[in-house]
């Protein structure tokens, strides 16, 4: 598919229809992540490609909200190989890509080329955060990646 930012993303396995927003990274490298009135908001990362595109686009959202409710991807980690994703693109068009793993990582462990990677076809990554939560630090221990394929568009 043609470059078309992503507008908004729907996963009809765990319920989550979210409008889209653009995220860069932090000086330090990192991703920023979804803050303010966006906070409960899933986010595009604008240095992946985009949904359709040949590579991973690559889309991120909280797993709970300030105060510990659950956020977007609170149900990430419940996605199965088979599971859909429906991303709608500001030209209009949507993508539609099929969930064929989905794992978590340690945050110190994170495996970034498995992530991140140029792939030879359009594909999806989606990432939240998991497991523990570690009071310390305030953040969760583990990231939660969902892998998905492009199978149609419309």
């Amino acid at each position: 598919m043609p470059r078309s930012a992503p507008a908004s993303i729907e996963i009809p396995a765990i319920d989550v229809s979210s409008p889209l927003h653009s995220l860069g990274l932090n000086d330090d490298g990192t991703l920023q992540v979804p803050s303010g009135e966006r906070y409960d908001e899933a986010a595009w990362y604008d240095g992946s490609p985009t949904p359709g595109e040949i590579g991973p686009a690559v889309i991120e959202g909280h797993v709970t909200s300030q105060g510990a409710t659950p956020s977007v991807f609170f149900e990430l980690g419940a996605l199965e190989p088979g599971d859909r994703v429906r991303v709608t693109r500001e030209d209009g068009s949507v993508a539609v890509f099929e969930v064929y793993a989905a794992d978590s990582f340690p945050k110190d462990a994170f495996p970034t080329m498995a992530v991140y990677g140029n792939t030879d076809r359009p594909e999806l990554r989606l990432i939240t955060c998991g497991g523990e939560y570690d009071t310390d630090a305030r953040a969760h221990v583990d990231n939660v990646v969902v892998f998905a394929r492009l199978v149609s568009t419309a």
